[in-house]
């Protein structure tokens, strides 16, 4: 392995004290209004309650968006689906083409109005094509079509053309009185490999208390109600049910049921709660365990702390937590971390949460949705919690960079009375764009990202902010295109760093005069020419647009072709303790073509 050696003179430079940086632009999105083509009363001005799921449902390449529609908070106002097909970038509403059939005499699917608090995708019969379930709520008087959950069945292709989704009655069995669901996930619960249902229930009145419902499929996409065969009636136990989900929170092969109930649940207390699978009797729940018992409205799972292993945000009528899954204990139960409170004001009465990676750096970020679905009111805003990362397992930070409602991503503003967010990548650039619905209509922002390359290497050590630098690269993998960007961030402020290139990964580990490693190998070119030794500011952050013609390598630069693989690193200046040091960020390889 050909050694680096670095310029005494990067490593001789030193600055005055360096700080945590605490207001870097982590994100920068664009509003694109453009992208959102339907009616304005069920787009940019749609004034209803949306809850949202997406996925590719025509299988064209192009992540689709359902939109479940009702009047807002705890009433019995029905209002229309929408479905948008994403052409090509665009969400388009196609409901009347492609949503509007049913088995139902009269019914017309989507266009019917019901009063649908959740929805998910998800391929009920395995046929290949993803269907939609809707979980619906206070309808009552009304016959089961329009009272019950409903499921719209994917009918695929004929001929290369896409048919569209039906309704069909019969997928959901009756329970004799309209019920009240909130939540509804879906995911396999007795190891046949077809996806069961679990709703979660709310109680409006004493004549109306189903609990919550684990539905079983029977492996043609029909289900059938065995909730009191497979669970104990204190884990069904909701007073006002509001989220659920299907997962393996315990690493055991199996999955388990989370619930929230908000209000109080049977045990007498709010709570999240979990359901644990027994993965020696499989779709029968032995075990419940309740991690948090405050004032919970929703509850997601996701890794924080890039460990594997599933992490939870919860919406909090008081303050919003998160807890950390630490492992099991001897009855097979996640071992919680305390409940944290997100770093920044917290506004209190949230609803939906989701748990993605906005900027790509591999640490998600926690995105809490503000309005309450049961008490009115629309002036809190939208929160989104940066993950400024950590050791692999281990604590993590999560807090809006800089208050206010600009949470340190760019080109977002204050998005106050917001219902749901739905996450995807909208225009195939590779990175995630928000739709946003509000109580005053959908607004669309695109990620800036642009996010290409693999990361590797992951974390770096941690820098005198006490978090590990990071690199990413936006633009184009086209060679010759010469729009590749290069961001190293979470910097310490006011240091100098530049970028390197190899062909080659590596482990060079401290090399003299760092405290870092160096993640690349081979032949090494540093990027230190006129205007590329780089100053982080008061962002904690360098950025480079790399000339692909001019590659730096140990003798001459060279020209970066189709086919070829590179991998870049970021070396920075810092200060610890009263001591002159340097480090790394993680390296990142892109595959030119």
């Amino acid at each position: 392995m050909r050694r680096t050696i670095f310029p005494a003179t990067l490593f001789g430079l030193g600055l005055c004290a360096t700080a945590s940086a605490q207001n870097v632009n982590w994100a920068t999105f664009q509003e694109d209004a453009s992208r959102l083509s339907a009616s304005a009363g069920l787009g940019s001005a749609d004034p209803e309650e949306k809850d949202y799921a997406w996925a590719d449902l025509d299988k064209d390449g192009w992540i689709d968006l359902v939109a479940v529609r009702k009047q807002p908070f705890t009433t019995s106002g029905r209002k229309v689906n929408v479905l948008f097909m994403n052409e090509n970038g665009v969400l388009v509403d196609r409901t009347s083409q492609y949503a509007a059939a049913s088995d139902v005499p009269g019914d017309q699917g989507f266009l019917t109005p019901t009063n649908d608090r959740d929805v998910v995708i998800v391929d009920v019969d395995l046929d290949g094509w993803l269907d939609v379930v809707t979980a619906t709520t206070i309808t009552p008087g009304q016959p089961k079509h329009l009272s019950h959950p409903r499921i719209y069945m994917n009918l695929g292709e004929i001929g290369g053309v896409w048919q569209g989704l039906l309704y069909q009655e019969a997928r959901t069995p009756d329970w004799g009185t309209f019920p009240n669901m909130c939540g509804i996930d879906a995911g396999d619960v007795t190891g046949d490999g077809y996806p069961d249902l679990y709703f979660a229930h709310y109680q409006q009145s004493a004549d109306v208390d189903l609990n919550d419902r684990l539905l079983i499929n029977d492996g043609n996409g029909f289900f059938t109600d065995e909730s009191t065969s497979r669970m104990t009636a204190s884990m069904r136990g909701s007073s006002f049910g509001t989220t659920c989900s299907i997962e393996d929170f315990n690493g055991d092969g199996v999955n388990d049921i989370l619930s929230v109930s908000g209000l109080g649940s049977t045990t007498g207390a709010s709570r999240v709660a979990i359901s644990y699978n027994n993965p020696n009797n499989e779709g029968f729940f032995n075990v419940l365990h309740e991690p948090y018992t405050g004032a919970p409205y929703h509850a997601t799972a996701g890794d924080l702390n890039q460990d594997g292993m599933l992490d939870m945000i919860i919406s909090d009528d008081g303050s919003d937590r998160y807890m950390l899954n630490m492992g099991n204990d001897a009855f097979g139960r996640v071992q919680w971390s305390p409940d944290f409170t997100f770093g920044g004001s917290d506004l209190g009465f949230a609803s939906n949460n989701l748990v993605r990676d906005l900027d790509g750096d591999g640490w998600a970020e926690a995105i809490i949705a503000d309005v309450d679905v049961d008490i009115g009111g629309c002036g809190r805003r939208l929160q989104i919690y940066h993950n400024r990362g950590g050791v692999v397992g281990g604590m993590v930070t999560l807090r809006e960079e800089t208050g206010g409602g600009s949470w340190g991503a760019a080109g977002l503003p204050q998005l106050s009375g917001t219902h749901d967010v739905a996450i995807f990548d909208l225009d195939n650039d590779g990175d995630l764009d928000l739709v946003v619905g509000r109580c005053n209509g959908t607004r669309v922002f695109l990620n800036q990202r642009d996010v290409m390359g693999t990361t590797y290497c992951d974390p770096a050590e941690a820098n005198s902010t006490g978090f590990p630098a990071s690199i990413y690269a936006t633009g184009s993998p086209v060679a010759g295109q010469q729009s590749l960007t290069l961001t190293g961030s979470s910097l310490p402020q006011d240091q100098f760093g530049y970028f390197l290139a190899s062909q080659a990964r590596g482990l060079i580990a401290m090399p003299p005069g760092s405290m870092g490693n160096l993640c690349l190998g081979g032949n090494i070119g540093r990027f230190n020419g006129a205007g590329q030794i780089l100053f982080s500011g008061p962002a904690g952050e360098i950025a480079l647009t790399v000339d692909t013609t001019m590659v730096p390598t140990p003798s001459v630069p060279v020209a970066i072709a189709a086919g070829d693989t590179w991998n870049f690193v970021a070396w920075y200046r810092d200060f610890v303790g009263g001591s002159s040091t340097s480090n790394f960020t993680n390296g990142i390889e892109i595959e030119f073509r």
